[in-house]
């Protein structure tokens, strides 16, 4: 029993541990959620979603900000009153590996037929709660509109045209002979 909570709580630490600053792909992934409680027999579990613009770290493909999608769900349950519930998601590339996913979850829940478990498993459909896409702060400009080569040099000349405006506003209009130090003939001089 003790390695089971070790194991549980080792779970919820690492994925509340940050996302190194790392490159990432914006593409769609499936998921789903399990809220459960330790005070409670209740389990909840979403449908399986399709997010259509989920972000993952390049390298290993993992979720980022999926403490961000964990804290959806979390959010959910505390405002329809059920406060300190356990949330995790999972998530998958593929349909076939998000089904076996949440198979197995529903398997550890429900337990198997000749030693089943007492948890009231009860379904969340897409009506009662569906995921919202996070953005990690890390890549708020990659989804920017690409520009064509002629806008941006419309934009250049646009700019530098402005730059060209604001400076002779600027400018002073001085009068022959003086220089840049001298103080405007309406202010006495310093002393």
């Amino acid at each position: 029993m003790r390695l089971k909570i070790f194991v549980i709580t080792l779970f919820f630490l690492l994925l509340s541990i940050p996302e190194a600053k790392s490159k990432g792909r914006c593409t769609p992934v499936y998921l789903f959620g399990v809220s459960a409680s330790f005070t409670d027999s209740i389990v909840y579990i979403t449908d399986i979603q399709l997010l259509d613009s989920a972000w993952l770290d390049e390298k290993t493909n993992f979720l980022l900000c999926r403490n961000e999608y964990s804290n959806q769900l979390r959010s959910h349950f505390n405002n329809i009153g059920l406060p300190k519930r356990t949330c995790y998601v999972s998530f998958a590339l593929e349909e076939k590996d998000i089904l076996k996913k949440y198979e197995k979850a529903l398997k550890h829940y429900k337990g198997t037929a000749k030693k089943p478990k007492k948890f009231d498993i009860r379904e969340l459909d897409n009506d009662d709660f569906k995921f919202e896409s996070v953005k990690p702060a890390l890549f708020e400009d990659e989804n920017a509109p690409v520009k064509s080569k002629k806008e941006k040099k419309r934009e250049e000349k646009a700019k530098k045209k402005q730059e060209k405006k604001a400076k002779k506003a600027k400018e002073v209009v001085r009068r022959p002979g003086a220089t840049e130090d001298a103080t405007p003939p309406s202010m006495p001089p310093r002393h």
